[in-house]
């Protein structure tokens, strides 16, 4: 997810008049019988393009690439939105859904969407619902129903909120978290804190844990 926010950011600072900004070049492609319309006075910009032909947003220094069936920027506010089948993609990321926001402050899949990063570790978060990152203090949150899955855990709940700052992820609503030896499952009101760096679990509220063990028979019987 920091490297999701991260390419965002890159991606919004490159974009104003859609044109070269230092040493970053951003190129709008419109397939064949797409749309274009530019209202210069309004400094808004829309692209269009139809299914199995999307619109290709391409920033040359960064091998970045945003391609979406409609896209809109407001260069005034500078507002980036990305409209049916979205897909974000870097060599260490791919981030799809419906819609996708974004700002100079704020990152938004309003109708939920999937991530998954490649490095500096594979994850893979699928949202159901609205999922937002602020970009100023790293924080994160997202609703109606999530499964984030790491190297060798996965998370659950109805919703969630956290830091990549400071590397933890809470979840509530029914939240259950997996590992290869156990379960630790929460209720409707209790909530479930993990630790990123460090792989502990803290709980508030009424749990059921449970544990797999495979433990061979004894001689002995035992």
């Amino acid at each position: 997810m920091i490297l999701f926010l991260t390419v965002a950011l890159f991606l919004v600072g490159a974009l104003p008049g859609w044109a070269a900004a230092g040493d970053r070049e951003v190129e709008i492609i419109v397939p064949p019988q797409g749309l274009t319309e530019l209202d210069l006075e309004k400094e808004f910009c829309v692209y269009r393009g139809y299914p199995g032909a999307p619109v290709e947003v391409l920033v040359e220094s960064s091998g970045l690439r945003l391609t979406a069936l409609k896209i809109s920027y407001d260069q005034r506010s500078q507002l980036l939105t990305a409209e049916e089948d979205v897909k974000l993609e870097s060599e260490k990321m791919v981030a799809t859904g419906e819609t996708m926001v974004l700002t100079s402050e704020l990152v938004r899949l309003p109708k939920g969407g999937e991530i998954n990063t490649f490095e500096p570790e594979e994850m893979r978060l699928v949202v159901g619902g609205a999922f937002s990152y602020r970009l100023e203090d790293e924080t994160f949150q997202g609703e109606g129903g999530f499964t984030l899955w790491g190297s060798d855990w996965v998370i659950e709940g109805e919703r969630f909120d956290g830091s990549m700052r400071q590397e933890h992820v809470t979840a509530a609503g029914s939240p259950v978290i997996r590992w290869e030896d156990g379960i630790l499952q929460g209720e409707a009101d209790t909530v479930i804190t993990y630790d990123l760096a460090s792989g502990q679990a803290t709980a508030e509220g009424p749990t059921k844990t449970r544990f797999y063990q495979n433990r061979g028979v004894h001689s002995s019987g035992d």
